[in-house]
């Protein structure tokens, strides 16, 4: 058999160093191998010749029956797996795909074998690797402790691959790179985070403290008045709670959610589709129950201390505290506006409010001098078209119009007898 290039190298150098031409220690540095390694490859030429350098399985198939049956079975999974309609593996990464062959369909394959089936049959992966080089980053030291740091990002991305993005709302602990808490709604927003800091704390407890950026939803960004402490509705339920925050100046401060988001967009995605997941319910159904197992199973890692910093929360505490709270003003006839939506609420009429929303309660009302009275509004005007953001309208939707279709400026019942109804006796016993 004829050498290839590679082998007629190794050969000159080999005859270099039998002529005495060339010493061993210096033909190993030309060919990147230990000195030991060159003075076998003289002993084994010496007895072969050529051959010496032919590897022995070559020319010889190297596969069974067996193999040629499980190349098969996946080539047929990566062209024709379909769940309603898509093909979870069109844009898949080899690793991630050689992951799902044994997860889901006990196929254990190496990753290089796998690599092979899928270039055979024309597909590249669309991941691209970073080139080295370009500004050095060092990596932080992981905490010793779970909950001692939790990293806070938010990540839009088309997770459903439908050219809508979505925004997932992330807590990652620090010493682990596990998701503790994640939520997904229609953009990053301060309900988002609100329900992705409740998943961590029913399941994990609270941490220690919180690193987030700068956005507007965590801090103030505002230097005019440096005396004066601004806080956000977040840091205050964060204060609350008993949980520091404090902020990262740089997406390279905070590196370990930032590879966390890179890590997942190239793999949630599929595993959608794969599961039959195209709605932010079921979603966040899955993002609560069941991913953060499967990410801990990808990436096992051990915390440096087997003593967490996550603290047990008070479960009817913590529900309390979180919630987005906004100030309103109910008239005589018991109407009150919030960013271009009308709500009727005769209990309060002439009165300044507190408007609380939460994905876990839906949307109340409680009078500023009297923070224990709960009230549920009813909704009497939509307008889709104001200033209020699309997860507010979704939650109001959700809580007022389950079955009913919304409309533009949709009235829910007769404005007369919204001004009748303002002169009724005010309810009593209204804790939720």
């Amino acid at each position: 058999m004829e050498l290839n290039e590679s082998q007629k190298l190794k050969k000159k150098f080999i005859l270099q160093c039998i002529s005495k031409e060339l010493s061993t220690a210096s033909a190993a540095i030309f060919l990147g191998v230990k000195q030991r390694t060159v003075q076998q490859m003289v002993l084994r030429y010496k007895k072969k010749g050529d051959s010496s350098f032919i590897h022995g399985n070559t020319g010889h198939p190297h596969f069974s029956p067996e193999n040629i049956e499980k190349k098969e079975k996946i080539k047929d999974i990566f062209l024709n797996t379909l769940v309603k309609g898509k093909n979870p593996y069109e844009k898949i990464s080899y690793t991630f795909f050689t992951q799902i062959l044994k997860d889901y369909y006990n196929i254990k394959a190496s990753y290089s074998w796998v690599r092979k089936i899928l270039n055979d049959l024309g597909y590249k992966t669309p991941i691209r690797h970073k080139v080295k080089g370009g500004k050095y980053h060092p990596i932080r030291k992981r905490k010793e402790h779970e909950g001692e740091l939790v990293q806070v990002d938010g990540c839009t991305h088309d997770w459903f691959q439908n050219n809508k993005k979505t925004c997932i709302h992330g807590f990652i602990d620090d010493a682990t790179g596990y998701p503790v808490g994640l939520y997904m709604t229609k953009n990053e927003c301060l309900l988002g985070y609100i329900e992705a800091f409740r998943n961590m704390a029913f399941q994990r407890g609270l941490p220690q403290s919180l690193y987030p950026d700068r956005a507007s939803v965590f801090f103030v960004n505002n230097n005019k008045d440096k005396e004066e402490r601004h806080i956000t509705q977040f840091g205050i339920m964060m204060e609350n709670l008993g949980v520091d925050m404090f902020p990262a100046y740089s997406p390279q401060a905070k590196g370990r959610v930032e590879r966390f988001w890179e890590t997942i967009q190239n793999r949630l995605p599929q595993l959608f589709v794969l599961l039959g997941i195209d709605t932010v319910k079921e979603a966040n159904i899955f993002l609560k129950e069941k991913f953060p197992e499967i990410y801990k199973m990808w990436f096992p890692v051990k915390p440096s201390s087997d003593e967490s910093c996550f603290v047990k929360a008070d479960i009817m505490e913590v529900s309390r505290i979180l919630k987005a709270t906004y100030p309103a003003k109910i008239d005589g006839g018991g109407i009150f506006s919030l960013m271009g939506y009308r709500f009727f609420c005769p209990e309060f009429h002439n009165a300044k409010v507190l408007v609380n929303l939460s994905e876990e309660r839906g949307l109340w009302v409680t009078p500023i001098d009297n923070l224990k009275k709960q009230v549920t509004p009813k909704l009497i005007e939509t307008d889709s078209s104001g200033s209020m953001p699309e997860v507010m309208k979704d939650l109001i939707e959700r809580t007022f119009l389950r079955n009913a279709k919304p409309k533009f400026r949709e009235v829910l019942f007769d404005v007369d007898d919204i001004v009748y109804s303002a002169i009724k006796p005010v309810k009593k016993n209204l804790r939720v």
